[in-house]
């Protein structure tokens, strides 16, 4: 089972606030105090899947502390993610077992959220009482899943938690598998790896050989449906440090 999902996902689009005003509002409100240190086309390496993107970083710094705002559209990550989603549920097939099939999913970003709603089919296999029978279908539930997933920063770490979790359009009655049981076990499972990943609570790189962690992390959606990440973080660094992350950004890009 792959957690490359929930890894995209909450890597770069979890958002903590979506205002209801644009994503240039929201971000001069958030940026007020802040000098724009950095603007251009950059790499984003996430999981290994580089695109470039238009990002912007913002720097404060006050009694020693600095803190940077990065600014990154990642509107084009939306499809990539709903194609980790589907073949996240592909690969949950076993002969013997659960086997899962979907429809097409729908990502939203909600207050506080980023949300999916899935049509799922979750069948039960069983292969004889010692598993090496042929295999043969016992039950079959079926529904429209939606699920919220929230992000908060923990000493300086990223992590995420299940939010609100719904149901409907059910069919199908079995003692072997309660739909809801088997989702919500699945997605807890895979936000208890994920939260443990330091590719994922960490700060991407350049920033985090540089002694940057998390401070938080927010979203706007715009009118033309563009999603905008303001993700900030914290450190002490030199001035020597700060001429680093700005020359690794231009030759290296981010990499979460």
């Amino acid at each position: 089972m792959r957690s490359l999902f929930l890894f995209s996902a909450l890597s770069l689009m979890f958002a903590a606030l979506v205002a209801p005003a644009s994503a240039q509002a929201q971000a001069q409100v958030e940026l007020a105090g802040y000098d724009k240190i950095y603007d251009a086309p950059t790499t984003v390496n996430l999981g290994g899947r580089p695109v470039i993107a238009d990002i912007e970083f913002h720097q404060k710094t006050s009694s020693g502390k600095t803190q940077l705002a990065l600014v990154t559209d990642v509107t084009k990550f939306v499809v990539e993610t709903e194609n980790d989603l589907k073949n996240w549920i592909a690969n949950r097939r076993n002969d013997c077992g659960e086997r899962w099939k979907s429809g097409e999913p729908r990502i939203s970003f909600p207050d506080n959220a980023i949300r999916f709603a899935i049509y799922l089919e979750i069948e039960y296999w069983s292969c004889g009482w010692n598993g090496k029978g042929t295999p043969g279908r016992m039950a079959q539930e079926t529904g429209t899943v939606d699920v919220t997933l929230i992000p908060y920063v923990e000493n300086g770490k990223l992590q995420a938690r299940l939010g609100a979790f719904t149901l409907s359009e059910q069919t199908g009655i079995s003692k072997y598998l309660p739909l809801e049981f088997i989702v919500r076990r699945a997605l807890e499972q895979e936000l208890d790896k994920l939260n443990d990943n330091p590719k994922f609570y960490r700060a991407p790189q350049p920033l985090f050989d540089e002694n940057f962690a998390y401070e938080g992390i927010t979203a706007a959606e715009t009118e033309d449906d563009r999603i905008i990440i303001t993700a900030r973080y914290a450190a002490a660094p030199t001035p020597s440090a700060m001429d680093r992350i700005l020359a690794r950004l231009r030759t290296q890009g981010i990499t979460q």
